[in-house]
C-alpha cells in the first residue's frame, strides 16, 4: 500500500496561515453551491432513488483506484520525494484554490462518513478521499460533467456527483460558523472605529453586488438568471469591510 504523503497532523494544517479572503470566498461559493443542489433535488421528488448496487444490474467498471491515487499524487502534491509535476500557479489556476486553503479543507472532511477511507460492499477497498476531494473540486472549477474527471480521478460519474454534494455540505458545515457569521459585539466596534478613521462613521461594510456567469446553466433555470446581456448569471450579494471579511 501507497504512504499517503498528505497524512499528516490536521491540527498543525490549520495552525498554517491562509488567506481569509480566499478562504471566505471558498465558502461563500460553496455555501450558494450547495443551496443550489437543495434546489435541484426538490425537483427530482418523484424521480427513482439510488439504490446502489442490486442483482441484475450491470458490474462496475474495473477503474483501478491506486492508479488515480498515484496519478494525483504525482501531478500535484509529489511523489516519493519528487517535486509535483505542476506547480503552485498551476494548482491555483485549475482548482481556482491556494494549495493551502485545499489542504486545509481536505483535512477537514476526509474523516466524514463520506470520504473517510473503507471497505465497500463488495469486499474491496473505496476510493481514497483525496481523489474524490479533487474530482470534486475540479468539477465545481469547471462545471464540466462529472465523468469527465473519471480518466484522471478513477471515479464514475455518480460517485464524483455524491463527492460534490457531500464536499459542499462538509465545507458549510466546518467553516460557516467561522467564515460565514454576523460580527461579535468586539470585532463590530473595532470594524467602526476603522470606518470612522477613514472618514465613514457609523458604517460597517461596503456592499458589493457580483456576478458570476453560469455557462452550463440547466434549461429549466434559463429564464431565472437570465440577465440583460443575454447571459445566464448568479448575482451573490454581500456586505464586506476591507479585509473583505464577508
Amino acid at each position: 500500500m501507497m504512504d499517503d504523503p498528505l497524512d499528516v497532523s490536521a491540527d498543525a494544517l490549520l495552525a498554517d496561515p491562509v488567506d481569509g479572503e480566499v478562504a471566505t470566498a471558498v465558502v461563500a461559493h460553496t455555501q450558494a453551491l450547495w443551496f443550489h443542489h437543495r434546489r435541484l433535488r426538490r425537483s427530482r421528488i418523484g424521480r427513482r432513488r439510488y439504490i446502489g448496487s442490486v442483482p441484475g444490474r450491470r458490474p462496475n467498471k474495473h477503474r483501478d483506484f491506486l492508479s488515480g491515487l498515484h496519478a494525483v499524487f504525482r501531478d500535484y502534491f509529489g511523489l516519493n520525494g519528487a517535486p509535483p509535476v505542476y506547480d503552485e500557479a498551476d494548482f491555483e489556476r485549475r482548482f481556482r484554490v491556494p494549495r493551502s486553503v485545499f489542504l486545509r479543507i481536505y483535512y477537514a472532511v476526509k474523516d466524514r462518513p463520506f470520504f473517510s477511507k473503507r471497505i465497500n460492499a463488495t469486499d474491496r477497498p473505496r476510493a481514497h478521499p483525496l481523489q474524490m476531494v479533487v474530482a470534486a473540486f475540479r468539477f465545481i472549477s469547471y462545471g464540466e460533467a462529472p465523468d469527465r474527471t473519471d480518466e484522471f480521478a478513477r471515479l464514475s460519474a455518480l460517485t464524483i456527483t455524491m463527492s460534490v454534494r457531500e464536499l459542499s455540505r462538509s465545507i458549510v458545515d466546518e467553516f460557516g460558523p467561522a467564515y460565514l457569521r454576523p460580527p461579535t459585539p468586539s470585532e463590530l466596534e473595532r470594524i467602526l472605529e476603522r470606518n470612522a478613521q477613514r472618514g465613514l462613521p457609523g458604517c460597517m461594510g461596503s456592499l458589493d453586488c457580483s456576478h458570476w456567469e453560469w455557462s452550463n446553466c440547466l434549461k429549466a433555470f434559463a429564464g431565472m438568471y437570465h440577465n440583460r446581456h443575454g447571459k445566464r448569471t448568479v448575482v451573490m450579494e454581500t456586505v464586506c469591510d476591507e479585509y473583505l471579511w464577508i
